[in-house]
C-alpha cells in the first residue's frame, strides 16, 4: 500500500495540509511541538478510526476550526487499485466515506487505509501492563481480519454487562448463566483469533531479532487460564472458559469484576528461556520490540498480500546508534513506505526514494533540500 495523498484540514495544530509522501520515506523534522506527530496521528487515524494518542474527539479537533470539525483525506494504491478514503469528525460525530460513497459503521470503514504504527511507547512493551500487550495483539489481528472488530466488540460487550451486574451487589444467577453463556463463546472467539496471531508472529519475531541482535533463543507465547491452555480447539476453549466463570463466580460476586477469561491473558516475550522482561538487557528488550514491531509489519505484508504504510513517530530518537542503523538497514530491504518522525532528519540515512518535510508551528512545507 503507498499513500499518495494524505490531506488535512482543521487537525489538532495543523494548517491545512496536503502531503505527497515519497515513494519509500517521508521524514517529517523539526522542532518538538510542531506537529510532526500530529501528522503520523492523521495518518493512523484513517487506518484505525482511532487515534494513538486520546480517546477524546474533541481533541484532534482544531480550535477554532470552522463549524469545529476537522476533516482528513487519503488516495492510496493498494495492489494497483486507487481508492479514496475520507473521515469528517464534527459535533454530530463521524463519518466517513470511500470512493465517494458513504461508509456506515466502524467494522466497515475499516482497511481502506493499512498501517503499523511504531511509537517509542512500544519500546517499553515488554515490561508494561498486561493490557497494553493484549491491546497490541487485538490492533494487530484488526489489521489482518477485519471481522475482528465486531468479534471482540461483541466480547466485550457482555463483559461490561456481566461486570455492571456485579458490581450491583447481585448475583441474579439465571442472568449470571446468560452471560456466562454468552462470555465463554465470544471470549472463546477472542483466544483462538491471538493464539493464531502469536503463531504467525513468533517465526518472523524471531528472524528479525537475529537480524537486529544475533542468534539468541526468543519466543512469543499467549497465556490463558491453563485449563484454557490445554484446550485445543474453538469448541473446547469455550467449554474451558464456561466452566471457569462457573468456578470462580463466587469470588467474582465478592470483588464485584469479572477475573477469568480473556481480559486477563498476556503475551508472554522470552528471552533465553526466561522472561524478558526479567532477563533482558535494556538494549536487548528494544531489539526485541524492534524485532516484534517488524514481525507485525510482514506479517500484514503476507496476509494482504502488500505491505502496509510503517509510521514511525520518533522512535530513532530513542535508540542507540547501533540499533538506529539495524532498524534503518532492515527498513531499506522492506518493499513498503515509511513516514518517519525526528527532530533531527541527520540521523535518517539517505534512503532511495525518500522525501523530507519541515514541520513549523502546525506547517508542513517539501523541503527543497531533501535527500
Amino acid at each position: 500500500m503507498r499513500i499518495r495523498e494524505l490531506w488535512a484540514e482543521g487537525w489538532r495544530n495543523l494548517e491545512p495540509l496536503k502531503l505527497v509522501p515519497g515513494e519509500r520515506l517521508s521524514v517529517l523534522f523539526g522542532d518538538n511541538g510542531q506537529g510532526k506527530t500530529n501528522v503520523l496521528e492523521a495518518a493512523y487515524y484513517l487506518a484505525a478510526l482511532r487515534s494513538f494518542r486520546t480517546t477524546h474527539a474533541e481533541d484532534l479537533i482544531r480550535r477554532g476550526a470552522p463549524e469545529a470539525r476537522a476533516r482528513l483525506r487519503a488516495e492510496v494504491e493498494h495492489r494497483g487499485l486507487q481508492r479514496r478514503f475520507e473521515i469528517e469528525l464534527g459535533p454530530t460525530g463521524r463519518r466517513a466515506r470511500l470512493d465517494g460513497k458513504s461508509v456506515r459503521g466502524t467494522a466497515a470503514a475499516l482497511g481502506a487505509v493499512s498501517v503499523v504504527l511504531f511509537v517509542p511507547e512500544d519500546l517499553l512493551l515488554s515490561r508494561a501492563a498486561p493490557a497494553a500487550r493484549r491491546r497490541f495483539l487485538d490492533l494487530a489481528i484488526f489489521n489482518v481480519e477485519r471481522g475482528y472488530y465486531e468479534e471482540a466488540s461483541a466480547f466485550q460487550k457482555v463483559l461490561r454487562s456481566r461486570n455492571a451486574l456485579l458490581r450491583q451487589g447481585s448475583s441474579a444467577p439465571a442472568l449470571l448463566d446468560t452471560y456466562d453463556e454468552e462470555l465463554a463463546r465470544t471470549g472463546a472467539r477472542v483466544v483462538m483469533r491471538r493464539r493464531a496471531l502469536v503463531a504467525a508472529l513468533e517465526p518472523r519475531f524471531a528472524g528479525h531479532f537475529r537480524q537486529l541482535h544475533g542468534d539468541l533463543a526468543v519466543s512469543l507465547t499467549y497465556r490463558s487460564d491453563p485449563d484454557v491452555e490445554a484446550a485445543g480447539d474453538e469448541a473446547a476453549v469455550e467449554r474451558a472458559l464456561d466452566r471457569g466463570l462457573a468456578d470462580r463466580r463466587a469470588l467474582d460476586v465478592r470483588r464485584r469484576f469479572t477475573g477469568f477469561g480473556p481480559q486477563v491473558d498476556d503475551l508472554e516475550i522470552g528471552f533465553l528461556g526466561t522472561l524478558a522482561r526479567s532477563q533482558a538487557s535494556q538494549g536487548q528488550l528494544r531489539s526485541l520490540m524492534l524485532a516484534l514491531k517488524l514481525a507485525e509489519l510482514t506479517h500484514v505484508e503476507a496476509r494482504l498480500g502488500d505491505p502496509p504504510v510503517l509510521l514511525l513517530d520518533d522512535v530513532p530518537s530513542e535508540l542507540d546508534p547501533l540499533r538506529r542503523s539495524l532498524l534503518f538497514d532492515v527498513i531499506a530491504k522492506l518493499d513498503c513506505q515509511t513516514l518517519i518522525s525526528v527532530t533531527e532528519r541527520e540521523i535518517v540515512p539517505a534512503l532511495s526514494g525518500r522525501r523530507d518535510f519541515l514541520v513549523r508551528a502546525g506547517t508542513v512545507v517539501a523541503d527543497p533540500e531533501a535527500a
